[in-house]
């Protein structure tokens, strides 16, 4: 029984440690974009007349 639990919980944690992965890849793409996007930024410009029509940052 033990064994089982302690299967279940390394199991449990290795889902953990790949959600976790993911939620940091999407925070990290998140901040570039966000960086990107300052950048872009003319204050007197939008950023849709500095990006081509159809491109996502």
């Amino acid at each position: 029984m033990a064994k089982n639990q302690e299967e279940t919980i390394d199991r449990l944690a290795q889902q953990v440690e790949a959600d976790l992965e993911i939620s940091y890849e999407k925070k990290d793409l998140k901040a570039q974009r966000e960086l990107i996007k300052q950048q872009l930024y003319d204050g007197s410009k939008k950023l849709k007349h500095t990006v081509p029509k159809g491109k996502r940052i």
